[in-house]
């Protein structure tokens, strides 16, 4: 099961390390803050419900990753075993408890915790929508408008945005009949007519400043084409558009999609192996360019073994570093842990010399299916014969009834002293505890009430932290009970 465990977690690693320094600077330290010490408190009530009722070491710690429902650090707890467990015989039979106790706590890991988010909300009267406008998440789509210019006061065209603060691009300059590219040195004249990618706010906040908008969408002109193209050129990926500049001469990147999500592209956006840009340059070059950012499905099909490879068996080896605790006991990240922290420095870096780190979006998403898919089939095939015992157990209704517990705890914790005593927006709240609880179904759940982007803002800035946090606790909560 290592393979498939360090392989779905590396793999969300990857995806998660850009964002997660990008947010740890401003939110991401109040969130993590947060987050741990709610998880230690979490941690000091498993411990004393455990004993309370009498339920075994191994099996407590089982429980306690079931009821957070981290796959993760259920295994960090098999792989400390040998360490605390000498007799083969025993430890064959140790293995199984903690899968157990974990198969059984599980599903109300994950139905207590929305149902709690659903109760909280309704008692606390959330408005999403007005949430995410004071938040200046709303989702907006993004339009193209033609503005003409009025003012004789106004420098660069491509510095326009960044003078005016406005969120927006320019990616069109109409001027005697003619379309052509806002190049360095073109300067905006009145009289001008300057397309505009933004939100419609933004677009409004651009006529207001610039001059006055233009009934209609941008012609297609003779002059200039667009087109969206897939990114499957290594060679731009992982370096802010700002330092591709003599590669991107004569042509404007106005939209970059990644998966289903739209933005405006700006000096300081990173490109990804699998993102759609939208292109607009003149008709001749057109081939050029697309030959330049590649526009290659299959070659995004195509993973480069050699850097997964190598972050793997660097994660791998970090996961393996031993941290002696008191009494003879070692801490180690393990199989899930150490690639998880060396795939998010990798994922922020993207991109080592001629070394790209990231994996193409599709493929990331079909290798941590593969990885979890693994793991959980070789799980199960070791647990299984000691789940069907334990259906028949009385003790197993005090597993999961502790285990309700556990969960119905942090669910609490979390969303009350996050959105009562902290001030966070519900929203970002409820994505923090569904990143705590490191399942993605909570997330879907709550964007799908919120629809705005503050449910994965949280969710991202915890997501890395809690993982290590529960593979770490969930060991040192088997200690202390043992």
């Amino acid at each position: 099961y290592v393979v498939g465990l360090s392989l779905f977690v590396y793999t969300i690693g990857l995806e998660s390390g850009h964002d997660f320094f990008a947010t740890f600077r401003s939110k991401g330290l109040r969130n993590n803050a947060l987050a741990v010490g709610i998880f230690l408190a979490v941690t000091a009530a498993a411990f004393g419900l455990v004993k309370l009722f009498g339920i075994g070491a191994v099996t407590g710690a089982g429980l306690f990753t079931g009821a957070l429902t981290n796959t993760p650090a259920m295994a960090a707890v098999v792989d400390a075993l040998p360490s605390l467990v000498t007799d083969a015989g025993e430890l064959r039979t140790a293995e199984s408890l903690p899968l157990v106790a974990y198969s059984l706590t599980y599903p109300l890991g994950v139905i207590i915790v929305i149902l709690a988010i659903a109760v909280t909300a309704k008692a606390f009267k959330v408005d999403h929508r007005q949430e995410a406008i004071d938040h200046g998440v709303a989702v907006h789509e993004l339009y193209t408008r033609r503005i003409l210019v009025r003012r004789e006061d106004l420098g660069a065209i491509v510095e326009l945005p960044e003078d005016l603060g406005l969120e927006v691009i320019v990616s069109r300059l109409e001027r005697e009949g003619t379309q052509r590219l806002p190049g360095r040195s073109a300067w905006a004249k009145k009289g001008d007519v300057l397309s505009v990618v933004g939100t419609a706010e933004e677009l409004d906040r651009a006529a207001e400043l610039i001059g006055e908008a233009l009934p209609g969408e941008p012609a297609h002109g003779h002059d200039l084409d667009y087109r969206r193209i897939f990114v499957s050129n290594e060679d731009l990926v992982g370096i802010p558009l700002s330092r591709l500049r003599p590669q991107l001469s004569g042509l404007l990147i106005t939209r970059v999609r990644r998966g289903d999500h739209d933005m405006v592209a700006t000096p300081e956006t990173i490109l990804q192996l699998g993102d759609r840009v939208r292109v607009v340059a003149a008709h001749d070059r057109m081939g050029k360019v697309t030959r330049l950012f590649g526009d290659s499905y299959r070659r995004l099909s195509d993973v480069n073994l050699l850097p997964l490879v190598a972050g793997l068996t660097i994660g791998v080896a970090v996961g393996l570093i031993a941290l002696p605790l008191p009494g003879g006991a070692t801490l180690k990240l393990g199989s899930a842990g150490g690639p998880l922290v060396v795939a998010l420095i990798l994922g922020a870096l993207g991109r080592t010399g001629r070394i790209v780190w990231q994996v193409p979006y599709g493929a990331n998403l079909a290798l941590r299916q593969i990885g979890i898919t693994l793991f959980l089939a070789a799980i199960g095939t070791t647990a299984g014969a000691g789940f069907r015992a334990a259906l028949s157990d009385p003790t197993s209704l005090t597993i999961i009834g502790v285990g309700a517990l556990v969960t119905l705890l942090i669910s609490v914790l979390v969303l009350v002293v996050g959105h009562k005593v902290m001030h966070l927006s519900f929203g970002e709240t409820a994505g923090i505890l569904a990143g705590m609880q490191t399942h993605p179904a909570v997330l879907s759940y709550v964007n799908d009430v919120t629809r705005n982007d503050l449910p994965g803002q949280g969710y991202t800035s915890v997501y890395p932290v809690s993982m290590v946090a529960k593979i770490l606790l969930a060991q040192v909560l088997l200690f202390l009970l043992i």
